[in-house]
């Protein structure tokens, strides 16, 4: 079983995630409008149908647009605004691993350097592109938690209602700590390559918002303009 490198010599420093304000502030608007723009389109649109027309004219679509308000509102009211306290909004690397806590300041998942396997590929800590998923890549690890069988897991450092900053960083930094606290697992170097890390200094080489970020700001921007546009068309 592979153990953990003891030194007791080396501080291994904690970094935290930063939050972009006006990126989340963006996000949050385009969430929460378009769950009001649904509310009333598919909710209050059929009962003001109904008042117009009546429940001979107006039932049918009524049903319809209520079925689909069941199946996209209470998941999301339900996700995003009940258990809003519960959704991971930080993200902390420290010697132990990788941590995601909720406003509670409690940990909702964990990727602990103990836990990391060999994997069965050519490297054990590599990037992957999901199909149909985030813009940059994911690193993926192997791991077993206590009593469970070994698994693979893809690491985002995104949070649901929050834009992170210092992803990249995040990321050096997780790799920092398995090349120091792991030694035994092999990263692959395009993995650093790809987060723009310096491999000497574990330093991130590019700066400012990236192509992801910025793109992620502009489709906000045209989903806030549509959602506005649709309200006073209302």
């Amino acid at each position: 079983m592979n153990t953990i490198q003891s030194n007791t010599k080396f501080s291994f420093p904690t970094v935290e995630s930063t939050i972009s304000r006006f990126s989340t502030l963006i996000l949050n608007l385009t969430l929460f409008g378009l769950l009001f723009s649904l509310l009333l389109l598919f909710v209050l649109g059929p009962v003001y149908g109904i008042y117009k027309r009546g429940w001979d004219q107006m039932l049918y679509p009524a049903l319809v647009c209520w079925g689909i308000s069941l199946l996209i509102l209470v998941p999301a009211v339900n996700s995003y605004i009940v258990k809003r306290k519960k959704i991971a909004c930080k993200i902390v690397i420290n010697d132990h691993g990788l941590l995601f806590y909720n406003a509670k300041n409690e940990i909702t998942d964990q990727i602990l350097y103990a836990e990391l396997q060999v994997s069965n590929q050519n490297f054990d800590v590599y990037t992957v592109t999901p199909v149909g998923g985030s813009i940059a890549p994911l690193l993926e690890v192997t791991v077993r938690p206590d009593k469970m069988e070994k698994a693979t897991r893809r690491i985002d450092m995104n949070l649901s209602l929050r834009v992170v900053k210092n992803k990249f960083t995040l990321y050096a930094h997780f790799l920092h700590g398995i090349s120091v606290f792991r030694p035994d697992l092999k990263i692959d170097p395009m993995a650093l390559k790809t987060f723009s890390i310096d491999p000497n200094t574990w330093e991130v080489n590019k700066k400012g918002t990236s192509l992801g970020g910025w793109l992620l700001i502009l489709t906000a921007l045209i989903i806030c303009a549509m959602i506005t546009g649709i309200v006073f068309l209302l």
